[in-house]
């Protein structure tokens, strides 16, 4: 059985999606990052960056939340586009998620609601919005005509990207500006996985 350790509202919830879709039966190790837990010797003898996610896939231990997850499409062949070029646009979109739009979500995130309020700079969080901008014109623009990001298909790609974009669920941002995201977000949502993904992240967030 696999083993994915992390909180499910966190990066790992993006592992916990990608479970859910190879269909590989899986035990999430509760590791809260705002306790300190990812920090233990246990965690860091996983991964000596001391965060999560991180999977124990029979042995194979896997960290970063892309790679958790391009290695589990590849492996599990689900979601994985068949040729190399499609391959390589799914890279590029995932790790474009990581490079272009968390950085700025995670700033909203951190300084609109995470941090203790003597500690939100709200100049930091108007700034990732004004930032945020640039990187969804481009996504937008590429889905405009399209279902999914590669074309008729939701792959691994789709998933990586939407995930990241799931953070802005927790500032309820308005996606109406950006029409071709808008209705691409409601189609990869509707998925069971990402519904499972949810439900997990709320009931952990609770308690």
């Amino acid at each position: 059985m696999i083993k994915l350790y992390g909180a499910p509202f966190t990066r790992a919830g993006r592992a916990v999606w990608m479970l859910e879709e190879v269909e590989q039966p899986y035990e999430i190790i509760s590791k809260d990052p705002r306790s300190g837990e990812t920090r233990s010797p246990e965690m860091l003898s996983l991964n000596p960056n001391g965060h999560v996610p991180v999977i124990d896939d029979n042995g194979t231990i896997i960290w970063e939340s892309m790679a958790v997850n391009l290695h589990l499409a590849d492996k599990y062949q689900k979601l994985m586009p068949e040729t190399a070029e499609l391959r390589g646009q799914a890279y590029h979109w995932s790790f474009w998620a990581i490079t272009e739009a968390e950085a700025p979500l995670l700033d909203i995130l951190m300084h609109s609601m995470f941090l203790p309020e003597d500690q939100r700079d709200p100049d930091v969080a108007a700034a990732g919005l004004e930032t945020l901008k640039t990187p969804l014109a481009v996504l937008d623009a590429a889905l405009t005509g399209k279902d999914y990001l590669l074309g008729g298909e939701f792959t691994v790609a789709d998933l990586n990207v939407c995930a990241v974009l799931g953070f802005a669920a927790y500032i309820q941002y308005d996606f109406s500006p950006y029409p071709a995201i808008a209705s691409w977000l409601g189609r990869c949502n509707d998925r069971p996985g990402a519904q499972k993904m949810g439900q997990l992240a709320m009931a952990a967030m609770a308690g």
